[in-house]
């Protein structure tokens, strides 16, 4: 029963609960449509919303446009392809609990595992399979997105229609919104890929979960605001915005 959960397992649920929900706000978090660019992004992701928003621009300027497809169509294949790693991975949890008994009797035999039931133990499977089907909608949903920024792309004005400055500002302004938009549900179904490592320890002992849970939080964070990625893309930025 849930009885049987302890204090800390409690602790160590809520403490993933928040630390998701916190950086999700602070890596996923858009301007609002049509806000003026000012000041320094606060994470890579809104750095590289700027430079798509470049990209957008510069593909309303070629006349050929194979480049912009095939790097779309890249990306809706490694997008297809986790979906794709999501459900093999559910179904095998699945499985993994129909036979959870004989997979508690091995984590039972630790002696450096937490000490609990089988029905805890089956409950955090579950959970665990709750995470994958987050991961699932959240790469299928990225794939719908992408079907939308293609009709933007094909909706685009043409090159020899020698558009305004102001249209093509404004098309650049909603393409690149709608391909942050996609590229955000992706990075939340890969981040729901890192915390269900971080939930693996919590088959160990709660502390474990928290403290690596703490350490993929710490990972992710250094990526989006110190590491040499991020670097690359403001050095970029700065040089694009200062022409």
């Amino acid at each position: 029963m849930l009885s049987d959960f302890q204090i800390a397992d409690w602790v160590a649920l809520g403490f993933l609960i928040v630390v998701w929900h916190v950086y999700g706000w602070f890596a996923d978090t858009l301007p609002p449509a049509g806000t003026p660019v000012s000041g320094s992004p606060r994470n890579l992701n809104m750095a590289m919303h700027r430079v798509r928003k470049q990209w957008m621009k510069r593909m309303v300027g070629r006349e050929e446009r194979v480049i912009d497809v095939i790097l779309t169509g890249h990306t809706v294949n490694s997008i297809a392809f986790f979906a794709s790693t999501s459900m093999i991975v559910i179904a095998g949890l699945v499985g993994t609990l129909g036979g959870s008994g004989s997979a508690f009797r091995v984590l039972e035999s630790l002696s450096f595992a937490q000490v609990t039931t089988e029905f805890v133990f089956q409950l955090k499977i579950v959970g665990l399979i709750g995470m994958f089907v987050i991961a699932f909608y959240k790469f299928t949903w990225a794939l719908r997105q992408y079907n939308f920024l293609c009709a933007l792309i094909g909706a685009a004005p043409a090159h020899d229609a020698h558009p305004t400055e102001a249209e093509v500002d404004r098309f650049a302004d909603h393409a690149s919104r709608m391909l942050s938009l996609a590229l955000t549900s992706f990075n939340g179904g890969i981040r729901a890929f890192y915390f269900a490592v971080a939930w693996l320890a919590w088959f160990i002992h709660p502390l474990a979960f928290i403290a690596t849970t703490a350490v993929m939080v710490a990972v992710l964070y250094k990526r989006q605001t110190s590491s040499r990625s991020q670097a690359a893309v403001m050095t970029y930025l700065d040089m694009l915005e200062r022409k």
